[in-house]
């Protein structure tokens, strides 16, 4: 039978408790950072100048009235996890009187693509509900322009594939209609 030696055991220590060194303090303020930065980056909430202005914004109404159950959707926002999303979702805040807009733009690029102007609902019981009222989207994609109906099919195809919105009173678009060429004609060079 081998006994074990005294230099392979540990002799207990006695002594005053120790404190954080320096490092473990410097690591800690770099989690916190990290955990801050990693928060900002999976926050699903709009910063005005944090995107590319759209280079020709067009706006057109709508007036498209949708659920409670999809308002809380759009204002639940998407932000992408991977490199395989390529949209964010992002939500400005309320205004004073509750609108909020919610901004799709490709997530790599930075570039805002579209604003959905969304109205709350009414607070008297008409029966009424929210509704988005307007759309604004980007006028020149690489020196292609869309009409205010194809924008609206391609943030409704994009806010029921990332959001799982309804709206209900729309049809259901094919996959085919997303980004469709005929739909866009080429602007004129400058």
């Amino acid at each position: 039978m081998t006994s074990h030696s005294n230099a392979e055991q540990e002799e207990p220590t006695t002594g005053l408790p120790t404190t954080d060194s320096e490092s473990d303090v410097e690591e800690d303020a770099h989690s916190d950072v990290d955990e801050e930065a990693m928060k900002k980056w999976l926050s699903t909430t709009y910063e005005r100048g944090s995107t590319k202005p759209m280079k020709e914004p067009l706006t057109a109404p709508w007036g498209l009235p949708i659920s409670n159950a999809d308002v809380e959707k759009l204002k639940a926002g998407f932000k992408s996890q991977s490199m395989d999303d390529k949209w964010d979702m992002l939500v400005e805040d309320p205004d004073k009187h509750g609108n909020i807009s919610l901004h799709i733009l490709r997530n790599w690029l930075r570039e805002e693509c579209y604003i959905l102007h969304i109205v709350p609902k009414p607070s008297n019981d008409d029966g009424g509900s929210a509704k988005i009222q307007s759309i604004t989207w980007e006028g020149n994609k690489s020196g292609l322009q869309c009409d205010a109906e194809q924008a609206k099919k391609e943030a409704v195809i994009l806010s029921r594939g990332h959001l799982h919105c309804e709206f209900e009173t729309l049809p259901h678009y094919p996959p085919s209609v997303f980004w469709d060429p005929s739909a866009y004609k080429k602007l004129d060079a400058e």
